[in-house]
């Protein structure tokens, strides 16, 4: 028997309930609900006082007080608007619920910082600690300044690079945003320049092409290729590398497998948007909307044609 012709949907199609960042909410829109009330651990961190987790270490230490009274469980609900918060005997206020909109910023990456908001060794800062964040200060001492008394919201970094590697990392405000970019399944490309300590070989090149097991999971670059021919007249031992894992390392042990000693490692482009040749190291600027909308572009991050053409590699400044 001949099933029955499957009815003709009405109206638009429902979109599938998952979160791609869309349903990320603006600072005002944070501060509204925060009059319905929130766990107190994802109070502290909107608030600027740490991450959720270190939020929870807080509670669970006895250090946060809701109108005088210790409350030792992150799941107490609270309102930032009418309950009195006080991290060690100190009131805290400020972070989103001041400002109108997100802060989005572009980093050239220095070697020898970590991209960590706590130092390497049991999140104690050590003499010889760095971290990317430092060198967003001025930008803290400014909101300070701006708002005598409050804490400055928390900054993100999207993804992370190692210590080791230099150039493009994105810093914002915005939470949501930062996962949406940083996760896998958005399959943001991010664009590296591996300079060898001598020229690879073309059999190199095309084991580099074919990935490998980075922690235990098969790895395969979106692009590898040589830039003994590129224009901007560079070095010839020199490997342009598209990744869309965003895994540990990753770059490291694809050249590593391939028998390709790492000189140096530079990110160049995250999605469309690419590192504006200006910007110094150790140096950030502020991303402007088209700007940010340029990372999620993924008709300008698969434009290779453009860029054999243009000599460039997605949209800069």
């Amino acid at each position: 028997q001949v099933p029955p012709p499957t009815p003709k949907r009405q109206g638009p199609r429902v979109a599938k309930k998952r979160f791609n960042g869309e349903d990320a909410l603006t600072p005002r829109e944070i501060q509204d609900k925060q009059n319905e009330g929130m766990r107190l651990s994802k109070a502290l961190a909107l608030l600027g006082v740490a991450s959720r987790r270190g939020a929870e270490e807080i509670i669970f230490a006895g250090r946060v007080t809701v109108n005088g009274a210790v409350v030792e469980t992150p799941q107490h609900t609270v309102s930032p608007n009418r309950d009195a918060i006080a991290v060690d005997g100190r009131a805290v206020d400020g972070g989103l619920a001041l400002e109108q909109t997100h802060a989005y910023f572009i980093l050239n990456k220095p070697k020898g910082y970590l991209c960590s908001n706590k130092a390497s060794s049991g999140g104690t800062r050590g003499g010889n600690d760095k971290l990317v964040l430092d060198l967003f200060e001025d930008y803290r001492s400014a909101w300070r300044k701006k708002h005598p008394g409050k804490l400055p919201p928390r900054l993100f970094t999207v993804g992370r690079l190692d210590v080791n590697t230099t150039g493009m990392l994105l810093v914002t405000t915005d939470g949501q945003w930062c996962q949406r970019v940083a996760h896998p399944s958005a399959e943001i490309v991010k664009s590296y320049v591996l300079t060898a300590d001598k020229r690879p070989t073309k059999a190199q090149v095309k084991k580099m092409a074919e990935g490998c097991i980075v922690d235990g999971k098969k790895v395969t670059p979106r692009n590898v290729e040589s830039m003994e021919n590129a224009r901007d007249g560079g070095p010839l031992n020199r490997v342009s590398v598209d990744v869309v894992d965003g895994r540990n390392r990753e770059v490291r042990e694809i050249a590593a497998n391939a028998g390709v000693g790492v000189k140096k490692l530079k990110r160049v482009r995250v999605g469309g948007l690419r590192m504006p040749s200006e910007l110094p190291l150790g140096k950030y600027m502020t991303l402007k909307p088209h700007q940010v909308g340029y990372v999620l572009d993924k008709g300008l991050a698969n434009n290779e044609k453009a860029r054999e053409e243009t000599g460039r590699m997605g949209k800069s400044f």
